[in-house]
């Protein structure tokens, strides 16, 4: 079968080919896999300046088609553009007949988009104007109620088949009368088979690593930290960051007041990786305001990797953290909750150590790629006319 995919902006800032956003990871790993499975994969992306580069889990084999950009975009370091403002008209315009040209060049048997509202309005927008190959749409989530909701309605009833990963974001789009199929993807980094050194014999970190925003929780971190490195000397309270364009303040400082808090910074220095930092973590902290994808994959990589994570209980995140059993899940936005959750793990060791053991077998049992493909072909068999069922 040959297989178009659209995922918008796939190509980085220079420097970052190995930090990829989880909206962009999932799709590429599937596409490998595909083609790994037989199927002819093309990647039909934004055009990108030289500022930028593509990312290092692309399959360099598999063809690469480029179109215009009609959305207003941002980068990692800044935030120079309005994102909300929406789409140039002129590009929009341009981009679609570049999108259909090439599905008619290369007789693509279906184009599979991926992302969030807009791409489906875009795959949408494409059958209403004449695309012949069907239409299939990875949602990540959804913003509704939208605007102009008559004229996205029509756009949404075009796509051909929606599809997600997470029972969360399937109850969301079916609340807005949308049928969605749910496919359960694999995981894209094992950080347990990246670290080559061997884990410590005994854990003592506490680690926090993403985007240090109030997004993030990055703030609800440095509160448990604060409260929680006096009360134990003995293990570390870490920062794993990244550059960013509006950090919360304190960090470096608390790190200056207490010798076991430590802030490490992409790109890591001195032998630190991130797998080795959170291999040989005890527990994780990802309490989130805000989920940039349906599983976030930090929290899911986390569990993976055989370390307790505490989350907040937001959108999937319980799809993936087993309160009391792999991890913890706390209230959106609560400090207090947080501190108390990671005290009362730091307090018990071996319940959890064994949290760590039961969140890596858990995952290995419920989110892997061993039926995504037979999943994925069923819903383009489904939708390409002449398929066998």
């Amino acid at each position: 079968m040959r297989i178009g995919n659209y995922i918008s902006v796939v190509a980085g800032e220079l420097g970052y080919e190995h930090n990829v956003s989880g909206h962009i990871q999932v799709p590429l790993e599937g596409m490998r896999r595909l083609k790994e499975a037989g199927h002819d994969v093309h990647l039909v992306t934004n055009e990108f300046g030289e500022d930028r580069s593509l990312p290092a889990c692309l399959d360099e084999t598999i063809p690469v088609h480029l179109v215009s950009d009609a959305r207003n975009r941002g980068g990692i370091l800044t935030r120079d553009s309005d994102q909300g403002r929406g789409v140039k008209l002129a590009a929009l315009r341009r981009q679609v007949r570049q999108l259909k040209g090439i599905c008619l060049e290369h007789g693509f048997d279906v184009l599979h988009l991926h992302g969030y509202n807009r791409t489906a309005h875009l795959g949408g927008g494409l059958r209403l104007m004449g695309l012949p190959c069907p239409v299939v749409c990875t949602v990540f989530g959804g913003i509704f109620p939208e605007r102009c909701g008559l004229l996205t309605r029509r756009l949404w009833n075009r796509v051909d088949a929606l599809v997600t990963a997470t029972r969360f974001v399937k109850q969301e789009y079916e609340a807005q009368g949308l049928n969605v199929s749910q496919v359960r993807h694999g995981l894209i980094r094992d950080l347990r088979s990246e670290y080559e050194g061997t884990p410590e014999s005994s854990r003592r970190r506490v680690l926090f690593w993403r985007d240090p925003s109030t997004e993030n929780g990055a703030d609800l971190a440095l509160e448990a930290y604060r409260a929680l490195a006096p009360r134990y000397p003995d293990i570390d309270f870490d920062f794993a960051i990244r550059p960013y364009w509006d950090p919360i303040d304190g960090i470096d400082e608390l790190a200056v007041e207490h010798d076991n808090v430590h802030v490490y910074r992409f790109p890591y220095s001195d032998g630190i990786t991130l797998p080795g930092l959170v291999v040989n973590s005890l527990c994780v902290l990802q309490p989130m305001r805000q989920l940039t994808i349906n599983p976030q994959l930090v929290i899911a990589e986390s569990l993976a990797a055989g370390v307790a994570t505490i989350s907040s209980d937001l959108g999937s995140t319980g799809e993936l953290v087993q309160d009391g059993v792999t991890g913890r899940l706390v209230p959106v936005g609560d400090g207090k909750a947080l501190t108390d959750a990671l005290d009362g793990l730091l307090a018990d060791p071996a319940a959890l150590e064994a949290m760590g053991h039961a969140a890596s077998e858990d995952m290995a049992a419920r989110w892997n790629w061993e039926h995504f493909i037979n999943d994925v072909m069923s819903i383009y068999n489904r939708v390409i006319p002449g398929s066998a069922a």
